[in-house]
């Protein structure tokens, strides 16, 4: 049985944690665009590829704890949730034009039909979550 009740309504969903490693990120990437491809969802792939990319590095380089990430679709809206063990809520900052980082939620804010911040169901930490139709 699901625990989380966005997932639980879903008309389908997939789960994958990864451990603290930058390099387990393109696994992410790969997992995620395979299910959007398996579920008919292709023309969403190359969006949540992006933001899921840069909300899990926030979680891996900054949480250094592992991460989950959450993929659910219902009625036609795609919805992620990055989920790490830190419960501070992660801050937008302006990016100037020569700095390498800085520019994630930024990049998810302009993608995403909605996204947000909410604290862990069960535990410590928060999930950082963005929606695409």
């Amino acid at each position: 049985m699901c625990e989380d009740p966005q997932l639980a309504t879903a008309d389908w969903w997939y789960s994958l944690r990864i451990p603290a490693q930058p390099w387990m990120v393109s696994v992410v990437r790969s997992s995620l665009r395979l299910a959007l491809q398996r579920h008919g969802r292709a023309d969403l792939a190359d969006t949540a590829c992006l933001l899921v990319t840069e909300l899990v590095t926030n979680g891996v380089v900054h949480t250094k704890s592992p991460v989950t990430v959450d993929l659910s679709c219902r009625s036609r809206t795609l919805r992620v949730d990055v989920h790490d063990a830190c419960p501070e809520v992660p801050a937008r900052i302006a990016a100037g034009c020569d700095d390498e980082s800085g520019r994630g939620l930024t990049l998810v804010d302009s993608c995403a039909r909605s996204w947000g911040v909410r604290p862990a169901a069960q535990g410590v930490g928060k999930a950082v979550w963005f929606t695409l139709r």
